[in-house]
């Protein structure tokens, strides 16, 4: 994850690196998938499946934008689990490769993606659970943050926005753009989010649930029992009024990034094809790279 430096409602109708790199392969590939729950009707369970760390490249990022758009008007459904099919690896953030070597209107069409599978997720009117079942950095803490509701799994991994970090080993000026921010800060507020961002940190998941980033914490068997429990609760509430309520509080953040889509994507754009990022960047991908073949 990067940058800044410097109803139809009746009807259901309704842009964080982390130095991973994997090139998507091709647009026909299967990144996530959506199957009924096993158990309880009316809720989708969405996996990313992008091997082997769910790395979030353009294709991915336009099949979570468009799952959840699919969903959104799908009147089968009124609440979704996102997770992941690799237990140890929630998400590992933004791909690396979809910016390194890229032009301006590349990294731009990229960026909107990420933007677009933001709204698409964070607006649902689904009642939406992240089921946390592995590390969850930069790109993938977004994610979660983005649903109404996370349960973490107890085990040794993590969730944060850790661009500042990342950017002390790419030695580049990368920071959380404002509408990540204004995510985190809405569900830990201010001096936590203040804190987080400016340290880079990544939380264990007792930190994470202490700090409010996460809601529950449990043993890895216990996500998705836990998700469903969550859900059923909401679903004693009317389903339009209760998603009238979420836009509303949702909405002053979402309009943030809308009435600025165009100026956001295009200094991501400029900003991450200067020369010296780019050769640092490069840097850091050999180095990655050699590191993998160890």
């Amino acid at each position: 994850m990067l940058l800044r430096q410097i109803c139809k409602l009746y009807g259901r109708q309704s842009p964080i690196a982390t130095g991973v790199v994997h090139r998507c392969l091709s647009s026909e590939a299967k990144y996530v998938t959506v199957e009924p729950d096993s158990e309880m009707e009316n809720v989708a369970v969405v996996k990313m499946q992008k091997k082997p760390v769910n790395s979030l490249c353009s294709d991915h990022l336009h099949q979570l934008a468009t799952t959840f758009k699919d969903l959104a008007s799908d009147k089968k459904y009124k609440a979704a689990i996102l997770t992941s099919a690799f237990p140890g690896i929630f998400c590992a953030g933004l791909d690396l490769l979809s910016m390194y070597g890229r032009t301006q209107d590349e990294i731009y069409s990229f960026w909107s993606k990420f933007q677009q599978a933001w709204i698409n997720l964070y607006n649902s009117p689904l009642i939406t659970v992240a089921a946390i079942n592995g590390n969850s950095p930069a790109g993938g803490c977004v994610l979660a943050l983005s649903c109404d509701h996370r349960v973490m799994a107890d085990e040794k991994i993590s969730i944060g926005l850790n661009e500042t970090k990342v950017v002390g080993l790419m030695n580049c000026g990368i920071v959380a753009p404002f509408w990540v921010k204004d995510t985190m800060l809405n569900v830990i507020g201010f001096r936590e989010t203040d804190r987080a961002l400016q340290q880079g940190r990544m939380f264990s998941p007792s930190e994470a649930k202490d700090i409010g980033l996460v809601d529950k914490v449990a043993p890895l068997d216990q996500l998705m029992p836990l998700s469903r429990e969550y859900i059923a609760e909401y679903l004693k509430v009317p389903y339009v009024p209760r998603y009238l309520t979420k836009q509303v509080m949702r909405e002053e953040t979402i309009k943030r990034l809308t009435s600025k889509l165009h100026e956001d994507a295009d200094f991501t754009a400029r900003f991450l094809t200067q020369e010296q990022l780019q050769k640092n960047m490069g840097v850091y991908v050999q180095a990655l790279a050699q590191k993998k073949k160890k």
